[in-house]
């Protein structure tokens, strides 16, 4: 089976990348006036940079994805890329933090606790950390979505499969389809192995680390509206802050 985040990061790369503006903006309002720098840990081939870059924001990736971090290079925004892994690494301080689309569910709950702490020491006391987390997602939930570019038409799908919470853990499915393009007729599934989180086990993992669980945020309806602590589904924003 060919690796997703390396021999095909190019398809991981368009699957995964659309207009995020509207997005860019809430994120550069909630990192607050007084941010300048920002990190962006599981930053993959770097669809954030140039948003925030252009928002006035200095960027910095850290993905342990060879290929990731040489896509993420080659977009020239200027931003800073290291390769490293999210749960040790030293840098910053930074003023505020990003990482979107459940990137921390492939985390293990102990290795969120490694990847807090490393967090904590980057970024600087009263910094906001804005996580896009999935909380209690249904079992056989199923995103799909076609994407059109650059000569390229996939079909993607993502599928949480099954469930042991006692484990704190799900298995995810994801299959791409070229259906026009570079490499048409290709056909790429994967199964990964996700961390499952509540809202309790999640609240517990944020008071033992050096945040502050703040605030969560609806990601999917339209200004991203409070959602609430008890709050479950897919792509809720969550907003710790570094005490």
């Amino acid at each position: 089976m060919s690796d997703l985040y390396a021999d095909l990061a190019d398809l991981y790369d368009l699957v995964f990348e659309w207009d995020i503006e509207n997005e860019a903006d809430w994120l550069v309002d909630r990192l607050g006036s007084g941010c300048r720098t920002v990190l962006e840990p599981g930053c993959g081939a770097g669809r954030m940079f140039e948003p925030l870059a252009r928002r006035g924001l200095a960027v910095t990736g850290i993905d342990r994805s060879p290929a990731m971090v040489e896509r993420a290079r080659a977009r020239g925004t200027g931003a800073t890329v290291v390769l490293a892994d999210m749960t040790r690494f030293e840098l910053g301080p930074f003023d505020g933090g990003i990482c979107p689309i459940n990137t921390l569910g492939h985390l293990s709950h102990a290795a969120l606790g490694d990847h807090l702490e490393a967090m904590g020491r980057a970024l600087r006391p009263g910094a906001r950390y804005l996580v896009q987390l999935a909380l209690g997602a249904k079992v056989g939930n199923e995103s799909r979505w076609e994407v059109e570019r650059d000569g390229w038409h996939v079909r993607a799908t993502w599928t949480v499969e099954t469930r042991d919470a006692a484990a704190g853990s799900e298995l995810h499915r994801s299959i791409f389809e070229v259906l026009d393009g570079p490499r048409a007729g290709e056909v790429h599934e994967h199964e990964h192995v996700m961390s499952y989180w509540t809202a309790d086990t999640w609240g517990a993992a944020v008071a033992a680390s050096p945040f502050r669980w703040a605030a969560v945020y609806d990601g999917i309806a339209p200004g991203r509206p409070l959602a609430g602590f008890s709050a479950t589904g897919g792509l809720l924003w969550h907003e710790l802050v570094r005490a």
